[in-house]
């Protein structure tokens, strides 16, 4: 296992990187008040419209920004550009995976 994964963690490969994804109360805070929803309830409506053709990729990003673990140096995660260039279903089904394991 890659170092600095913990139980629960998702990896996600990137152009070729392997990302971790994490879910934390910090993480779920920062989906809610970025997506603009207010429970989980609507949280899980949220992400199963990300398949609509008319949804907008910015806000899966946003998804993907919230779960990365990416920290630099001194702790600050910094999201690399290629993973803000990567298309929703390239990491879609790995956020998918880390909420399912989540609320099993």
């Amino acid at each position: 296992m890659m170092n600095g994964f913990r139980k629960g963690d998702v990896a996600v490969k990137i152009e070729g990187r392997i990302y971790r994804l994490r879910l934390t109360l910090g993480s779920l805070a920062a989906i809610e008040a970025r997506l603009g929803v207010k429970g989980p309830l609507e949280l899980a409506r949220k992400i199963r419209s990300f398949g609509d053709k008319n949804h907008s990729n910015d806000e899966a990003v946003t998804l993907l920004e919230c779960l990365l673990c990416a920290p630099d140096h001194r702790g600050v995660v910094r999201v690399p550009s290629m993973v803000k260039r990567a298309k929703p279903m390239d990491y879609m089904p790995a956020i998918a995976t880390l909420f399912e394991e989540a609320f099993a």
